[in-house]
Parts: C-alpha cells; structure tokens; sequence
C-alpha cells in the first residue's frame, strides 16, 4: 500500500486511472491544480490503454485490488477522510467478488 500525502495547493484536484483489464495497471494523482491536469498525469501513470475511473476534489480516494491468483475485482471510493476512502475502496472491491483485497493506493487533496 502506498501513502500519498497532501501538499498545499488550493483547490487541488485528483484522479484515478485503471487499465480494460480491469485494474492490473494503475495511475492514481493528487494535488493538481485542474482536474484536466490530474486526469492526464494519473493516464500517463498507467499506460496505454486505460481510462479514468475516478475523479476527487478536496477530499480523498483509494483504490483497492484483489491480490487472488488470476482475479480481476477491484474497486475505488472517495470519502473526506483517508480511512472512509480505503474502507469504500475495499468494499467495493470485496462486492465485485474479491477475496484478498488490498488498498493498493490512496491520498488526500489539500483543497
């Protein structure tokens, strides 16, 4: 699991990213100063073909993947605070049949 930590840009968007092959690859940014900045960093993180999921402002996100052998469930949340998004992200992760589910990554916005 990585931990990112805010900075102090106002107004700072985030974003999440996730591969067609639903989640092996990920781009996950935080803190930008647009919402268009922070889709295109966290594309460019993940790779070709991959898309954004999941947008944030002001507030944090996580994204969470199932570590199961050959498992393609994964899942995201956004909450005001660090806990609420990674309890979201996994939930989320568990419905959609995951059974070894991690948060994989998350952070907070400064705006």
């Amino acid at each position: 699991m990585s931990c990112l930590l805010s900075g102090a840009n106002a107004f700072a968007y985030g974003a999440l990213a996730i591969d067609s092959g639903q989640g092996s690859q990920y781009g996950f940014s935080y803190n930008y100063p647009s919402l268009s900045a922070a889709q295109d960093e966290a594309i460019r993180q993940c790779g070709y073909g991959c898309s954004v999921v999941q947008t944030f402002s002001g507030g944090c996100a996580a994204y969470a993947a199932d570590q199961s052998y050959g498992s393609t469930a994964w899942g995201w949340g956004k909450s005001g605070n660090a806990g609420g998004a990674q309890q979201l992200a996994l939930d989320y992760c568990r419905n959609r049949g995951g059974s070894m589910c991690i948060v994989r990554v998350w952070g907070c916005d400064s705006g």
